[in-house]
């Protein structure tokens, strides 16, 4: 009866052991459960008060609706979080920037996602924000900074429209990806990267791929971004392409290493200086050239401005009213000459679709800088100087050390340099348009070309 009873005991022991563990097992699963946020019927109304109840590794699922909200997710304890709408239509899933509320006051972000390291957000639309749609930024930009705090981000199947200023914005991160998105109507761009800084070992790409940008005052704008490979997109219909560039106001100076390839860039003839414009800009210019604005060029598919290491390759480049690409310097407001044009290169680009939709001018160089080259593009049309060689503005690769290609420095070529400066110079800015070669576009996919009317060019 004993050796029943101890056996009884030691079976209900091993028994409760089991219990136990399983109970542990259940709340461990239990505490990794998705954070659901709906409109009704939810334990979470807002996307605010799941964010705040998260941890690390945390997913915040967001059921169908519209959430008039600003979030903002801050700090490590919120690494890996997964902030998800819906799988199938990202539409669906709607922050409204209108009349949007954070805890400061008015919404400025969508999203805003501080010292966060491997965040993924996806599959949901970001609108009418009165700065960004989703921002991804480190609070430490000072040059020298080595904390790393937003690296890993991952910005999947979102769709950002008519914020202020940028649809999808990244500062001061690296290793991210931003992917099979839609960024349209911005008074910037519909994607930046910027102010990466240095890393070291084995350099952390970010990547962009699968985007489509239109409507915007730029698809792509990255100042002082390095390591960036943007591939696989359509940019059309923005007042220009794709501009990587170098500014003082900005820390990690230059805009150095990064791969353009394998894009659709096209009809970026959007002239959103026009009253009738959708969006408008944000920029006060590039800068001041004596009580001038330099504002920035339209018409153009892709602009390297003041960058370093740059490859443009296997793009089709047509269709645009002024230049398919262009690349210069900063010769007016470049501290320590970090905005020089080097060792840039356009290989292998087909551009103006073989005749049919061509650029006005396929390449522009301001003769500035050294190493800049062009090789194996189809169609290669060449913006002349009349006091240099065009060996000398567009070499081919590798191109030769100045003075037999490029100044050097960040000063270009003089009758360039006045080109570009007329144009960017012109005023009112609108009137750009006005030394555009415009034609037709044949049809292209399924798109439409999207052109602002009222330009006034008699005169």
């Amino acid at each position: 009866m004993k050796r029943c009873l101890g056996a009884l005991v030691a079976i209900l022991a091993v028994f409760g052991v089991a219990l136990m563990a399983a109970g542990t097992a259940s709340a461990a699963k239990k505490g990794n459960e998705p954070l659901v946020v709906c409109k009704f019927g939810c334990k979470y109304k807002t996307i605010q008060k799941a964010v705040d109840k998260s941890g690390k590794n945390a997913t915040i699922l967001i059921e169908p609706g519209k959430y008039k909200e600003g979030v903002i997710v801050e700090g490590k304890k919120h690494n890996g979080l997964t902030i998800a709408g819906d799988t199938k239509n990202a539409k669906k899933v709607i922050l409204e920037g209108k009349n949007a509320k954070s805890e400061d006051g008015l919404a400025q972000n969508g999203i805003e996602a501080i010292d966060v390291k491997g965040i993924t957000i996806k599959n949901l639309t970001a609108r009418n924000y009165a700065t960004n749609g989703i921002f991804i930024r480190d609070s430490n930009l000072a040059d020298g900074d080595k904390s790393l705090d937003c690296d890993d981000y991952l910005v999947k199947n979102t769709f950002t429209s008519y914020n202020r200023a940028y649809g999808v914005y990244a500062f001061g991160c690296v290793s991210g990806r931003m992917t099979k998105s839609t960024g349209v109507g911005h008074g910037d761009s519909a994607f930046y990267v910027g102010a990466t800084p240095p890393t070291k070992g084995k350099p952390k790409w970010t990547v962009l791929d699968k985007l489509d940008a239109h409507t915007n005052i730029q698809a792509f704008s990255g100042t002082n971004s390095r390591y960036i490979e943007i591939k696989d997109s359509n940019f059309y219909n923005n007042g220009s392409g794709v501009v990587p560039n170098t500014l003082d106001s900005e820390p990690y100076e230059p805009a150095t290493i990064g791969k353009i390839h394998d894009n659709n860039i096209f009809w970026n003839n959007y002239n959103y200086y026009l009253p009738d414009s959708k969006v408008q800009t944000i920029s006060n210019g590039l800068g001041q050239l004596g009580d001038q604005t330099i504002n920035f060029p339209t018409g153009v598919g892709v602009v390297l401005f003041g960058t370093t290491g740059w490859e443009v390759y296997d793009n089709e480049i047509f269709g645009h009213f002024k230049w398919g690409a262009a690349v210069f310097s900063d010769a007016v407001g470049n501290e320590g000459n970090d905005a020089e044009s080097t060792n840039n290169s356009f290989v292998d680009n087909q551009m103006g679709r073989g005749g049919t939709d061509t650029n006005a001018v396929d390449f522009f160089n301001d003769g500035s800088g050294s190493g800049n080259c062009f090789q194996g593009n189809t169609s290669s049309t060449f913006d002349p100087s009349g006091s240099a060689t065009n060996g000398n503005l567009y070499p081919t690769c590798p191109a030769p050390a100045p003075p037999a290609s490029g100044t050097g420095s960040s000063a270009g070529d003089a009758q360039q340099f006045g080109d570009l400066a007329g144009y960017v110079l012109t005023t009112p800015p609108s009137d750009q348009e006005c030394s555009w070669t415009k034609h037709s576009h044949p049809p292209f996919m399924d798109y439409k070309p999207d052109e602002v009317a009222g330009a006034n060019c008699s005169d």
